[in-house]
């Protein structure tokens, strides 16, 4: 019998001790991410008490998470309701990506969005909502081809005039000193 102590009383030490330093290292606080996926009737990019009716929750949207080291990369799915939440998540700036049916859906609000979970920022951040429109309504601007930049446009006209005048100079000089 005192042998059966003598060796089950260190492996139970043992154990009490790595399961005490295990429970230090994960004594990280943990937070919440939540929001929703809401409709965008006009395709305007907003759809949160808009007072424009039909921006109703959209069910079963894909919702990417990626840690910022990128190791840990999470999805969900919006529930009936249009809500989708990670709770218990590690410390860090997410990155939270709306990812709906590209036949049904095109996302017309910020996409992705960064969250700091952080104790600094918060651990708990809510309202991280997503717009999406029907790929017939959704407004999409792109820049128009040529346009112009304005002041910039300018400066780049003065300067490569400039440098066109200085290599113009360069040359006279080379070709002066050369027939001389």
């Amino acid at each position: 019998m005192r042998k059966v102590i003598r060796i089950a009383l260190p492996l139970l030490l043992l154990l009490a001790l790595a399961g005490a330093v295990y429970a230090q290292e994960d004594s990280e606080e943990r937070g919440t991410i939540r929001g929703a996926v809401y409709q965008d009737v006009n395709g305007d990019g907003r759809c949160v008490n808009t007072g424009v009716s039909g921006e109703n929750p959209v069910p079963g949207v894909n919702v990417e998470f990626v840690s910022s080291d990128g190791e840990t990369v999470l999805t969900l799915f919006t529930g009936d309701d249009g809500t989708y939440g990670l709770v218990a998540a590690g410390q860090s700036v997410w990155r939270v990506t709306a990812k709906p049916d590209p036949a049904k859906w095109v996302v017309t609000s910020e996409n992705p969005r960064s969250v700091p979970l952080l104790e600094a920022s918060g651990l708990e951040q809510l309202g991280v909502n997503f717009c999406v429109a029907s790929p017939a309504r959704a407004v999409i601007v792109l820049p128009k081809s040529g346009a112009a930049a304005g002041p910039l446009n300018t400066v780049t006209a003065v300067a490569a005039l400039l440098g066109t005048a200085l290599f113009a100079l360069g040359l006279g000089l080379e070709w002066r000193r050369r027939t001389e």
